[in-house]
């Protein structure tokens, strides 16, 4: 089904990035959350994940979550 994927989310409501890791631990992904653009960057120099959950609104940056969209889709692999 899903190999242990590993699913990065970014969103920095903390029972917002609770509730949804823990959906996707009971069906078998690894979860990797983050509360910033920047702790989500800083992880994602070693390793990008397999799927990136993004909330638009990060803390005080309005768009956060669409200026790290275009980081990331710099960083992939087309």
């Amino acid at each position: 089904m899903n190999s242990g994927k590993l699913v990065a989310i970014v969103e920095d409501e903390l029972a917002i990035r609770e509730n949804y890791s823990a959906a996707l631990q009971r069906n078998g992904y690894r979860v990797q959350g983050y509360a910033s653009r920047q702790a989500a960057l800083s992880a994602f120099d070693t390793r990008l994940p397999d799927l990136v959950i993004i909330d638009i609104n990060l803390g005080d940056e309005i768009e956060g979550g669409f200026e790290l969209c275009r980081e990331l889709r710099a960083r992939s692999a087309c």
